[in-house]
């Protein structure tokens, strides 16, 4: 049992760290046109969806995806990869990695409100605190104007995608829960990632044809290298490892992480500048967030009764 958390610990700081570095990355590819966001998200559900069906292939991938799950797949697909990655492309060329990580953080104030919106869970005076202290730091954040890419009518966009490319994510994880629950995270991301990948296709051969690849150097194929296997593969699968041997209450705690990591990495490269005034929205955020996941569930009322 031990042996588990350490391991589950062990896969988050893995999933953790590559999330963080991933906007860093991905900014600094996106940043001056170098690549489009079409060609970023090509490389991505591409580079995916060939290692989840090789992997498939070696490793049981458990319970076959049915025929009569299909439309289910693309709804997950377009939720949970297209919508969330592919905003997430368009994003990070807008805005700064700080900025962009601190919209994804918004997680947990989105399923809050699905739930009280579809689940009927209560709204309590915690939860609208919450999301107030919340949203307070995310308009801060916005209008605050920190010498970098990510102020000007330019960056509140990208922050706003960012913020969209969360409350997909979210619909991704409320919506299809019991699709994720029935099939193995190896099935299901095989058929996502294809699903997103031949979605995006048509837009990403014009890009990949204009695109230098021999002019292109040593670094810049590294970040895509990192981006594609450590952030998009790698962290897929460790996130449900994880989830089987930690608590959720554990789990999110690691989300607080992304914007430390993105952060740290986006000042050494020279992406992003440090301010007090957004210091002080980062801090709102987070603490918003942490006020909406220490309110009672509908369950915990009932016990309390």
């Amino acid at each position: 049992m031990k042996e588990d958390k350490v391991r589950g610990h062990l896969a988050m700081l893995v999933a953790t760290i590559a999330f963080g570095l991933n906007g860093p990355f991905s900014n600094a590819l996106l940043i001056d046109g170098t690549l489009s966001p079409w060609l970023h998200m090509a490389c991505r559900f591409g580079a995916a969806c060939i290692l989840f069906w090789l992997a498939s292939l070696v490793v049981p991938a458990g319970r076959r995806v049915e025929a009569r799950d299909a439309w289910l797949l693309i709804g997950a697909s377009l939720t949970g990869v297209l919508g969330n990655q592919g905003l997430f492309a368009f994003a990070i060329s807008m805005t700064t990695p700080l900025r962009q990580s601190l919209m994804t953080t918004m997680g947990p104030i989105f399923t809050m409100l699905l739930a009280a919106l579809f689940l009927k869970e209560p709204v309590t005076w915690k939860k609208v605190l919450g999301v107030l202290v919340g949203l307070s730091g995310v308009l801060l954040l916005m209008l605050t104007k920190g010498g970098d890419a990510g102020s000007g009518t330019r960056a509140v966009v990208g922050q706003l995608i960012a913020l969209l490319a969360t409350f997909s994510y979210t619909l991704y994880l409320t919506v299809f829960k019991r699709l994720i629950d029935k099939y193995s995270p190896l099935e299901l991301m095989k058929w996502l990632f294809l699903i997103s990948f031949l979605i995006v296709l048509p837009f990403s051969i014009g890009p990949a044809m204009e695109m230098p690849w021999r002019e292109m150097d040593g670094t810049f194929y590294f970040h895509l290298g990192f981006v594609v296997l450590a952030a998009t593969v790698l962290a897929y699968l460790m996130v449900p490892y994880a989830q089987r041997r930690l608590r959720p209450t554990v789990i999110a705690v690691y989300n607080y992480g992304n914007p430390v990591i993105a952060t740290t990495a986006g000042l050494m490269m020279g992406l992003e500048t440090f301010t007090v005034a957004k210091m002080v929205a980062g801090v709102l955020v987070i603490l918003g967030v942490v006020i909406v996941t220490q309110s009672k569930s509908r369950q915990d009322l009932k016990r309390r009764r």
